[in-house]
């Protein structure tokens, strides 16, 4: 090989060498944690009722609800889970989301995180 091929494949190993490391270093590395708090709403719970939810607990600080996926009927979301992404929130602001959760006792059955902890 030339010495001009040789600089050329090296330049193009660094480069591939450089773009990974960075891409760990900011998708994992400095990213926020993944963290979802998922709040299980009573059998007897309406599509009211969730959005009630998601009102009044997902205006907080450092909490932002998480869109809901699949049949936007509300006879079938009515049944599923509300979803609050925690990434963020520091452990204070989780205190305020847990307070807020449970002044809704007649709709909620109860929490519990994913994620990262």
């Amino acid at each position: 090989m030339s010495t001009r091929t040789k600089v050329l494949v090296g330049i193009a190993g660094g480069l591939a060498l450089l773009s990974m490391l960075v891409t760990a270093v900011f998708s994992f590395l400095l990213a926020p944690p993944k963290k979802v708090l998922v709040v299980t709403m009573q059998q007897t719970a309406t599509e009211a009722d969730r959005q009630r939810l998601k009102v009044d607990c997902g205006a907080l600080t450092g909490v932002t609800v998480v869109a809901d996926r699949g049949n936007p009927d509300p006879h079938v979301q009515g049944r599923f889970p509300v979803r609050f992404d925690i990434g963020k929130a520091n452990a204070q602001q989780e205190v305020a989301l847990t307070a807020c959760i449970n002044k809704h006792t007649d709709t909620v059955r109860g929490f519990l995180s994913e994620g990262d902890r």
